[in-house]
């Protein structure tokens, strides 16, 4: 389906905030195109840029084959990078340098603190969605029991 850049914007100025139909208006006069990558309370926002958590997450698990799951949160403006390991214990430590190089090169973003864990540990919902902040809450109260945690501060 085509649609012309009017009606567009009266379809999203009807189910859209103001302020976010004027950003995505002014994307669509540059580049004619939408792309929608995740909620936007979802989005995380460090340095003064939002980063949607999707996208690291997914950089990260193409890190090591070794790494089935991972997820991202903010804690006192530091990026929290949780990943699930399946494998042994002694790769925890070989896990650390790669995750922060590539969210460094990719996100240009600096990992505050890598946590490694078993699988199963990251909670998910009935719909298959990762539960951040509960993964927040858990990594706060020391429940997470992790293999390895690595500060980057």
């Amino acid at each position: 389906m085509s649609w012309r850049f009017e009606e567009l914007l009266s379809v999203m100025d009807f189910y859209m905030e103001p302020h976010i139909s004027l950003s995505v208006a002014s994307a669509l006069k540059r580049h004619d195109a939408l792309y929608v990558v995740g909620a936007l309370e979802e989005a995380m926002e460090l340095r003064g840029m939002r980063y949607h958590p999707i996208d690291i997450e997914t950089s990260v698990i193409r890190t090591h084959k070794s790494i089935t799951e991972c997820a991202v949160f903010t804690w006192t403006n530091l990026l929290v990078v949780v990943v699930e390991l399946d494998g042994s214990e002694h790769e925890a430590l070989d896990l650390v340098p790669l995750v922060t190089n590539v969210v460094l090169e990719e996100h240009y973003l600096i990992v505050g603190v890598v946590v490694v864990v078993d699988i199963g540990v990251i909670p998910i919902n009935s719909r298959g969605e990762k539960q951040r902040m509960h993964l927040r809450d858990g990594f706060l109260a020391d429940q997470l029991d992790p293999i390895y945690v690595a500060y980057n501060m």
